[in-house]
């Protein structure tokens, strides 16, 4: 069987893109003629490979199939071929970012500048994180890397440490605790929960079920901005990472004189994590952005880095 590796490149674009038309734009290719490949691709396969949607396409059960195998192979072909030295002054490379909510508000702004400053001509795309959607987004390839937290890793994963954090409660200063806090203190108060999943339970809910307690969410946000607001201007709790603290929130914490206290009980530090998956572990353009996220992120060049788990 004679295979046109082309076919297997719009295939793998149409996957990722779940259009037609968007995956010819990515492809800088008419969609009549995006259109010609899937019909050559679905001959050669005997499979329709993807089907009409309200929206784009939905892969067939045949293509979800040979999806993962594919995409690695062409992505090892590209590194095959790829420069072995990667100049940022000229290379026009695009990186896709996720930063978790509590970096975001910093580090966005920062990668960004630093990429143009160092690479005038690659381009950043960033997307909203959960640990759940980054996972997914890179395993399926439409996403080159994320900073969060992630509890565990798939083996084709690689991930390096970056920093540790730890979460503090935030009040108001015209609270009762204001100060300091007891543990039935915090029980008998309301929360206010931030997670960019909407799910009602977070990191501090998982603590606290080991000293059998659990807690009452008055609200849930996806922003820790938000939730800083919100006790501001009411009874309620809040905790934040003490990096949101003493960085973006800082000014919203004095203008409205909140105050920060540590938790009253036994909690684990939290190690803000950098991974991307095995694909493109060895591409250089893809280093070098990994090493100035890593920089930008406060990591040292040190830190360790394992494959599938952070220890």
């Amino acid at each position: 069987m004679r295979l046109d590796l082309n076919l297997l490149v719009v295939i793998e674009a149409i996957m990722l893109e779940r259009n037609v038309t968007r995956a010819a734009a990515s492809l800088a290719m008419s969609q009549p003629a995006v259109s010609n490949a899937l019909r050559r691709a679905r001959k050669l396969t005997g499979d329709q490979l993807f089907l009409k949607v309200a929206d784009g396409v939905q892969p067939t059960s045949r293509m979800l199939a040979i999806w993962p195998e594919l995409h690695r192979s062409l992505a090892t072909i590209r590194a095959s071929i790829a420069p072995e030295q990667f100049d940022p002054r000229s290379d026009p490379t695009s990186f896709r970012i996720a930063v978790t909510d509590s970096l975001a508000a910093e580090a966005v702004c920062s990668i960004t500048m630093r990429l143009r400053s160092m690479s005038p001509y690659a381009r950043i795309a960033f997307s909203i994180h959960t640990n759940t959607n980054s996972l997914e987004a890179i395993d399926r390839g439409t996403l080159d890397c994320a900073v969060g937290m992630f509890p565990s890793l798939p083996r084709d994963f690689h991930v390096r440490g970056l920093l540790t954090d730890q979460y503090v409660c935030v009040i108001g200063r015209g609270h009762a605790s204001a100060g300091e806090i007891s543990l039935d203190q915090f029980m008998a108060a309301s929360h206010v929960l931030v997670t960019p999943s909407g799910m009602d339970l977070g990191v501090v809910d998982g603590w606290l079920s080991l000293h059998g307690r659990t807690r009452t969410i008055a609200a849930v946000v996806n922003h820790f901005t938000d939730a800083l607001k919100i006790v501001a201007g009411s009874d309620l709790l809040t905790c934040v990472p003490t990096s949101f603290i003493n960085g973006p929130g800082r000014a919203l914490v004095s203008q409205h004189g909140l105050v920060a206290c540590s938790l009253p009980f036994e909690a684990e530090r939290l190690i803000y994590k950098l991974i991307w998956h095995e694909r493109l572990h060895s591409h250089p353009a893809h280093q070098w952005f990994r090493s100035l996220v890593a920089d930008v992120c406060g990591g040292p060049a040190a830190m360790i880095e394992e494959r599938g788990i952070f220890t």
